[in-house]
């Protein structure tokens, strides 16, 4: 099993836009995808920071899966009109996961 834990520092309208990225772009887009346990996205408001906290079956998982959710998530973006990318994490990190209950 696979954490991934994303950062994303931000500020104001851009710390409101990423949660809306968050709720109407990539919650649908990702609801689903193979090998995905778990998703928690989490705000900081006062420090202006979003984080993103997916749990995998296995290493292989994000790798197969994340392409198309991808995908989903640009044509998103592109039926609302949106045409600038989102920006990206500050950092990522993966875990193995060796205790869980």
């Amino acid at each position: 099993m696979l954490v991934s834990i994303s950062r994303f520092e931000e500020s104001g309208a851009e710390l409101e836009e990423g949660i809306r990225h968050v709720l109407e772009e990539v919650v649908p887009s990702i609801r689903g995808a193979e090998g995905l346990q778990a998703a928690f996205w989490a705000v900081d408001r006062e420090a202006g920071t979003r984080i993103s906290i997916l749990v995998w079956d296995s290493p292989e998982a994000p790798a197969a899966a994340m392409p198309a959710v991808v995908d989903a998530i640009k044509q998103r973006r592109a039926d609302a009109g949106r045409t600038n990318p989102q920006a990206p994490p500050t950092g990522t990190e993966r875990f193995e996961v060796v205790a869980r209950i």
